[in-house]
Formats: C-alpha cells, sequence, structure tokens
C-alpha cells in the first residue's frame, strides 16, 4: 500500500489536469449560463421599464438633459460588454453549443441596445422628432431582437435543464425575464 501513497499527489494532478481540459459539467454551465442572464436581464430592465427608463423618458419627453445619462449607460454597456467577453472566453461542454451560442449573440444585441441608447446622449437640448427618431428606431430594433433572442434562451436553458436533469427555477419577480 505505501508505493501507492507516493503516487496519490501525481494521481490528484492529473486528475485535476483532466477535469480542466474536459471543462465544466452541465450543471456548472448552466448555473454560469443562467447567472450572466439574470444580471443581464436585471441590468436592462432597469433601462427597459425601471427607474432609469422612467428618468429618460422623461428627459426625451423635455427634450433636455440627455447627456446627464451618458456616464451610466456607458458603465451599463461596459458591464454587458465585460460579460460578453467572458463568456465567449468560457469553456463549455460539448453539447452546450448552441445554448452558448444564443447567450453570447443576446450578450452582443444587448451591447449594440445599449450603443443605440448611448446616441441618444448626443442629441442636444431641444432636440427634433427628426434627430430623434431614427435614434430611436434604431434602439426599438435592438430591444426586438433582444426581445426574440430572450424568448428562445428560455427555451434552450429549460431543454438543456432537461436533458441533463437540472432543475431550473424561475424568478418571482415579474419584471425578470430570466431565472
Amino acid at each position: 500500500m505505501k508505493p501507492l501513497y507516493r503516487f496519490a499527489p501525481f494521481l490528484l494532478l492529473v486528475l485535476a489536469a483532466c477535469s480542466q481540459l474536459t471543462g465544466p459539467s452541465a450543471s456548472d454551465y448552466l448555473e454560469r449560463n443562467v447567472s450572466v442572464w439574470n444580471t443581464l436581464i436585471a441590468q436592462v430592465n432597469q433601462w427597459s421599464a425601471g427607474a432609469d427608463a422612467e428618468r429618460l423618458t422623461a428627459a426625451m419627453v423635455a427634450r433636455k438633459d440627455l447627456a446627464n445619462f451618458k456616464f451610466n449607460l456607458g458603465n451599463a454597456r461596459q458591464q454587458a460588454t465585460d460579460m460578453r467577453d467572458q463568456m465567449k472566453a468560457l469553456q463549455v461542454p460539448d453539447d452546450a453549443g448552441e445554448l452558448h451560442a444564443k447567450l453570447v449573440a443576446s450578450l452582443e444585441v444587448a451591447v449594440r441596445w445599449y450603443d443605440a441608447m448611448l446616441t441618444l446622449t448626443d442629441l442636444p437640448d431641444g432636440f427634433s422628432d427628426e434627430q430623434a427618431t431614427p435614434l430611436l428606431e434604431a434602439m426599438d430594433v435592438e430591444g426586438s431582437q433582444f426581445d426574440t433572442l430572450t424568448d428562445e434562451l428560455d427555451k434552450l436553458q429549460d431543454a438543456y435543464a432537461s436533458k441533463h436533469g437540472i432543475s431550473l427555477h424561475r424568478n418571482e419577480d415579474p419584471s425578470m425575464r430570466g431565472r
């Protein structure tokens, strides 16, 4: 038995290396996927229906002070960009390719949505409808695409969880579209 103890540290090292090569388990991956998604949804909800959205809408109606939103929108955009880049670099299980691609695509659309919102902050006080309309339309296009991807991602997360016998619990907050 003593010779086996000498090899134990080596065997542990080999096992650890193999687990790094095979990537995360389905459960670990799905937990990360859903966690990132929930974080993004909470952030997007603030700018689409939350307090930040209300203040931005009020500024649009008043046609002034849009530049005041540039910093916070820039931060939200940067957070979405960071999440996208982290997820792009994440090793995924072999059978999670479609799910992973949908999450990354959703994160990319969220970044573009924030970009579209940031263009609004460049409007001068007293802007005209002609100045605002194309910017609002661009924002709406990205928002619609994000909504479509949200529905598709929810279905893929559910299917992946079911395939692997993982229980997903829906968030009780009705304003959350994720989990």
